[in-house]
């Protein structure tokens, strides 16, 4: 669709020139004739977490559209701190018949986790490539996901032997090469009250993801796991055990 209407933007403004009628452009030739004011990126699903290969965010972009005789692209970079990870995504487009200015963005897992910004903004027109220097927002996290969000696998197990009760915690987080053991992270085992959830321990995961704890008490109780959120993971808390 993009494709016929581009076409369709030349040929109007090639059948301008020929009959001597072309409408020019309402900023002077020096400047573009989109003035680019902000630049959004929302996830388009799932919250912050990537928990697959690629994951897509949604750009919404508001800009200042001029008269046109023909067609212009926006064109902006992706960058991590001062690494740039993708460039000239696509953040929407205009012609003299309309415009479009909402986009998405296919993130690929490959890029990392944290914050990144869309930087370098530009509009292409006419040949001619116009920065816009003035531009706001732009910025977007991406997280690893814990154990799709610790609803899924084994994640806690509770074994009662009378009074004696063993608790196992195992913790993967997605990174950029797929599930992997959350390996020397502290986690929080909790047990529920009539007054609500308290910390019974705080273990360390080992090198594969995984602590046992052991502890005696004759009541009975529901656990979880409780995994705190960093910078670059998504925090979360398991479903409740049966009581034991």
């Amino acid at each position: 669709m993009r494709s016929i209407l581009r076409l369709a933007a030349t040929s109007v403004a090639a059948a301008s020139l020929l009959l001597g009628t072309l409408v020019a452009p309402a900023a002077a030739s020096t400047g573009s004739p989109i003035d680019v004011t902000s630049v959004t990126v929302k996830p388009s699903y799932g919250g912050v977490a990537i928990y697959e290969k690629t994951k897509y965010y949604r750009i919404t972009t508001k800009a200042k559209v001029g008269t046109l005789d023909g067609w212009a692209d926006i064109y902006g970079d992706v960058y991590r701190g001062s690494k740039k990870v993708a460039s000239a995504v696509d953040l929407g487009y205009a012609y003299s018949g309309g415009q479009n200015l909402s986009t998405y963005l296919p993130a690929k897992s490959s890029w990392g986790r944290g914050k990144f910004q869309i930087k370098n903004v530009r509009v292409v027109y006419n040949s001619k490539t116009y920065k816009d220097t003035n531009v706001s927002g732009g910025s977007f996290t991406m997280k690893s996901a814990i154990d799709g969000k610790l609803k899924y696998g084994n994640v806690i197990q509770v074994q009662a032997d009378g009074k004696k009760k063993t608790v196992k915690v195992g913790v993967k987080r997605y990174t950029t090469t797929g599930w992997k053991s959350y390996a020397g992270k502290k986690v929080k085992i909790q047990y529920k009250t009539s007054s609500g959830w308290k910390t019974k321990k705080i273990v360390k995961l080992n090198s594969k993801g995984k602590a046992t704890y052991k502890f005696s008490s004759a009541k009975r109780y529901k656990y979880r796991v409780v995994v705190p959120k960093t910078s670059t993971t998504v925090g979360g808390r398991s479903a409740a055990t049966p009581r034991v």
